[in-house]
Order: C-alpha cells, then sequence, then structure tokens
C-alpha cells in the first residue's frame, strides 16, 4: 500500500452553511473590488492613449502597446532635454 505525503497546514473546517454563506460574500465583494480596480485601470489606459501620438486611429491600440508607446514617447522627449 502507497502511503500518501502528510498534508501541511492547517486542516481545512467543513463548510457549515454560514461559514459558506460568509465566504460567498467575501467571494462577491473581493470582485466587486476587482472589477472597479480593472474599471479605473481601462479608463487611465484610456486617457494615456490620448494623449500619446500615434498614427493608427482606425485600430485602438492595446493595452501592452498602449505602455510601449507611452514608455518610447517618454524616452524620446527626455532625449530632447
Amino acid at each position: 500500500a502507497e502511503r500518501l505525503p502528510k498534508r501541511r497546514g492547517p486542516k481545512k473546517k467543513p463548510m457549515t452553511p454560514m461559514r459558506l454563506a460568509r465566504f460567498q460574500h467575501r467571494r462577491l465583494n473581493a470582485n466587486c473590488r476587482e472589477r472597479e480596480r480593472m474599471k479605473g485601470l481601462n479608463e487611465q489606459l484610456e486617457l494615456l492613449r490620448e494623449t500619446i501620438p500615434h498614427f493608427s486611429l482606425a485600430q485602438k491600440l492595446s493595452k501592452i502597446e498602449t505602455l510601449r508607446l507611452a514608455k518610447n514617447y517618454i524616452e524620446a522627449l527626455t532625449l530632447m532635454i
């Protein structure tokens, strides 16, 4: 018979209805905070897209393209000083 390794860390308590409700409530709150965080991040990226000069007006820049373009723009401005 093969022995399983001992589990580390605290033992998990069984999910009572009250614990489950608390867990679900915390999860909902965390999801709401994450949605708000992403909304704020996307709003700021949109402002950055409008601020940095770029030539592709037909297609919106992706997040990574926006950040790379901003970095290159800042570097170019720094060299002009």
